[in-house]
């Protein structure tokens, strides 16, 4: 069974470009067996490898199609994208890392990394990191020769400018997080994408559980 389809893409960029409830109401019947089926089915191949990394994740989320009213600003009233979030109950949700998936007419994208780090957890980390810890060293060097990218903003000095530039990647971040961006579409349209993606999540976990160490270490610190 393929999990997603140009029709997808094609359903959720006409539907913005409408931008009428009306028109959504109308063809909801094609929202549900073009968007919202193979978010499931995908959802529900990826949740093992998932869980797998992290047996304590239990809290599963796939985004409404409509946005939230309070950040329209003038935009449509329709998502152009779906994601789903793989976390905690709300009250973990923001405090450990998590990992998600989108897709859009623009690509697909996933990763794990925080939403927005608690106060302590990224002092923790970079405390953790100055100390050598070989946890560190295994969450940097697992990223070698992925696909997968570091995100998240950074303060405008270095508050290290002693040390090596891959050091500064993590120490220098107000938050973090790694994040892989494909346009791929044969591989995205193709039946065995959960489990592509599945596999290369899984081969970053190092990096998460490191990012969930210093999360714990960090809140109990508080």
């Amino acid at each position: 069974m393929k999990l997603f389809s140009p029709q997808m893409l094609d359903f959720l960029t006409e539907n913005v470009m409408r931008d009428d409830k009306e028109y959504f109401r109308a063809h909801k019947s094609e929202f549900e067996d073009l968007v919202m089926a193979p978010m499931r089915e995908f959802t529900g191949r990826l949740l093992p490898y998932i869980t797998s990394i992290d047996d304590t994740i239990d809290k599963v989320h796939i985004s409404r199609i409509y946005r939230d009213a309070r950040f329209l600003h003038g935009r449509s009233y329709f998502r152009e994208n779906m994601w789903v979030s793989f976390g905690r109950a709300k009250d973990l949700y923001k405090s450990l890392p998590a990992f998600y998936f989108d897709i859009s007419p623009a690509g697909a994208e996933y990763g794990c990394g925080y939403y927005v780090p608690p106060d302590g957890v990224m002092q923790t980390m970079r405390e953790t990191i100055t100390a050598g810890d070989p946890g560190f060293i295994a969450a940097s060097d697992c990223l070698e020769g992925t696909h997968f990218e570091m995100y998240g903003d950074k303060y405008k000095r270095s508050k290290f400018p002693d040390r090596t530039e891959a050091e500064r990647e993590w120490l220098d971040g107000k938050t973090i997080g790694i994040m892989r961006r494909r346009t791929d579409w044969e591989n995205i349209f193709s039946e065995g994408f959960a489990e592509e993606t599945g596999e290369e999540l899984t081969a970053v976990k190092p990096f998460y559980d490191f990012l969930l160490k210093t999360a714990y270490v960090g809140m109990k610190s508080q």
